[in-house]
């Protein structure tokens, strides 16, 4: 392990003191062990909640979009895709986008939409409405969208097998 991805925290509650060294993830797991043992309905809350890892997300879609100079560009054929999943595609990019500091926001206009699917503002503007009907997308702004971390979870479940068959 590098000294550079080692982190160190320190835990202390009543009488039990504890110093966590190791990486992230590895410090993560034990911080989490400790605090359901101290707080049991925090293991509880935390199989309820639904998160999406950032790591998890990119090496997903490997192949499947790409970072470049000029931004996240698409290496697979999405002609077969729905509507809705290529909208998902286009914003599962943006988010990407900007986790990767490519961009400032995570969110798409309705003209970017438009743009990079070139279907009709009807049709877009009909899934967009849907996609937000079921929590998979929320409306930012005035025509403009992004995908929910539900959304995230959607695309990796239901999309990314679909593009990587």
């Amino acid at each position: 392990m590098s000294e550079e991805k080692k982190i160190e925290v320190y835990l202390k509650h009543k009488d039990f003191e504890k110093k966590i060294t190791g990486e992230v993830d590895e410090v993560l797991r034990e911080l989490i062990s400790f605090l359901t043992k101290i707080y049991p309905k925090m293991e509880l809350a935390s199989k309820l909640s639904l998160t999406v890892d950032v790591n998890d997300l990119l090496k997903a879609c490997q192949g499947i979009v790409a970072v470049t100079p000029e931004g996240v560009v698409t290496l697979v054929d999405v002609e077969t895709l729905p509507d809705k999943e290529l909208i998902l595609l286009y914003l599962v990019k943006a988010k990407i986008s900007r986790l990767l500091n490519k961009s400032e926001k995570e969110s798409l206009l309705i003209s970017d939409i438009l743009s990079s699917t070139k279907h009709s503002v009807g049709s877009v503007a009909g899934r967009l409405s849907e996609l937000c009907s079921e929590n998979l997308v929320e409306r930012v702004g005035k025509g403009e969208y992004r995908i929910t971390t539900y959304g995230l979870d959607y695309f990796l479940k239901n999309v990314i097998p679909k593009l990587k068959g």
